[in-house]
């Protein structure tokens, strides 16, 4: 009795769907990565430029308080400005409470205030004030080197 051999099954395709669907759970990852970025951001802060300061060694748990003008350059002495976290507005009256919950949540938190340039100290101070009483202990500026641009 004889055997029949089988032919062996020669694929000279290379199947791409797996390496599709990877690719495309990295583009979405990235997408949604960089919404939320800008969505902590303002792209409204000019920020300070400074010679000296340091790049924070680390990025976890960090909290990032945008201080928005709310009017013109003329007016942004006297008018109270807005306060955006996570890109959401709050107002300033409810920042102490808001930081408070965060701090329970993690801890660790650092916040790192981005605030205009044009803003007056008188209104960056409650955002301090805000800071002490929710028990913060790493609050930090951010500012841009003179040689950036």
């Amino acid at each position: 009795m004889r055997r029949r051999s089988i032919d062996p099954m020669h694929d000279e395709h290379v199947n791409v769907t797996p390496l599709i669907d990877v690719m495309m759970c990295l583009i979405i990852f990235f997408l949604v990565c960089g919404k939320l970025a800008a969505q902590e951001s303002n792209d409204k802060v000019i920020v300070p430029r400074a010679e000296l300061g340091q790049q924070l060694p680390e990025q976890r748990d960090r909290l990032l308080i945008n201080v928005v003008p709310r009017g013109s350059e003329q007016t942004v002495a006297t008018e109270e400005p807005l306060v955006y976290v996570r890109g959401g507005e709050i107002a300033m009256n409810d920042l102490a409470k808001y930081l408070r919950d965060e701090k329970g949540k993690t801890p660790d938190v650092k916040v790192i205030i981005r605030a205009d340039r044009n803003i007056p100290y008188q209104w960056i101070a409650p955002v301090l004030t805000a800071c002490a009483q929710a028990g913060i202990k790493s609050v930090n500026f951010s500012t841009l080197h003179l040689d950036e641009h």
